[in-house]
């Protein structure tokens, strides 16, 4: 873990939410916790979050909330983890968004990990195969600009979590209802950040695992069916620590009943129990 000089300041790229743009990039303070702990002088371990409004913490009744990061930096408080977040986020945006970012965004913040969440917004749903791998390459750029750069920043890939593909008569805008084509596209998605994932070898326990938010079912997401509820943002937080906690040297934290999954590689049909699947293999 590397010890860092106090952070000065860190820019949040914030949209409302999907079609909702802001005409500028608005920097804001970085969020912060130091835990009163038995053990002080553990170094603060600097988390740069990158993706899109899920990633902001869009909700139907908030154009941004702290998201996943909430239920995250409670769970690292509680296991004594200084920490400080640097939020990259903005609604609407594909992973290719980042591709051309990422590095000044490593070079500015110099963080310790880095959880990327892109691809929720990559219409694959009748991608041809070259449009896929083209998705593929892209994604290991995103992974190559960062590890390169920084020989100590260690790299969590999210796979996305499926949309409901529908709304309810409940839906609001912003962020508006879940296209039809979500679920198809995700499903695509998914399968091509595992093949990019698998083959991204050179760099070893850097990119440790996978944050599997596919196995978050239906039941957390709102009414418009593609952004997450609170109960939801807090599944993804817990989802997040259980990945990096390894890392960090310290105990996974229990997940709620319900939570199903995907194995690696496998067709989206086929399903097994949470209690079954290797979150931190």
């Amino acid at each position: 873990m590397k010890l860092r000089p106090a952070l000065l300041g860190a820019i949040a790229f914030a949209l409302a939410a999907v079609g909702s743009p802001i005409p500028t990039e608005t920097p804001v303070a970085a969020q912060t916790s130091a835990a009163a702990c038995p053990v002080p002088g553990r170094p603060t371990t600097k988390i740069l979050t990158v993706g899109d409004s899920i990633t902001e913490g869009a909700t139907m009744t908030e154009s941004a909330t702290a998201g996943y990061r909430a239920e995250l930096g409670r769970l690292l408080d509680q296991s004594c983890v200084p920490h400080e977040f640097v939020v990259a986020a903005v609604g609407g945006v594909t992973c290719n968004y980042w591709s051309s970012r990422m590095a000044s965004l490593v070079t500015t913040h110099e963080p310790d990990l880095i959880l990327l969440n892109c691809g929720t917004n990559n219409n694959l749903s009748a991608a041809s195969e070259a449009q896929i791998v083209a998705f593929e390459r892209t994604y290991r750029t995103l992974f190559d600009s960062a590890l390169d750069l920084d020989p100590e920043v260690v790299m969590y890939p999210s796979w996305v979590q499926y949309s409901a593909g529908h709304a309810t008569t409940g839906c609001t805008t912003p962020p508006g209802p879940s296209p039809a084509w979500l679920p198809a596209s995700e499903a695509k998605v998914n399968d091509a950040i595992y093949r990019s994932v698998r083959v991204i070898d050179e760099y070893g326990n850097r990119v440790p695992t996978w944050i599997d938010y596919q196995s978050i079912p239906e039941g957390y997401l709102d009414e418009c069916g593609v952004h997450p509820t609170p109960g939801g943002y807090d599944v993804m937080g817990r989802l997040a620590y259980n990945a990096i906690a390894p890392r960090l040297g310290v105990a996974p934290a229990p997940l709620p009943c319900g939570l199903v999954g995907r194995r690696p590689g496998s067709s989206v049909g086929q399903w097994v129990p949470c209690a079954t699947m290797n979150l931190n293999p």
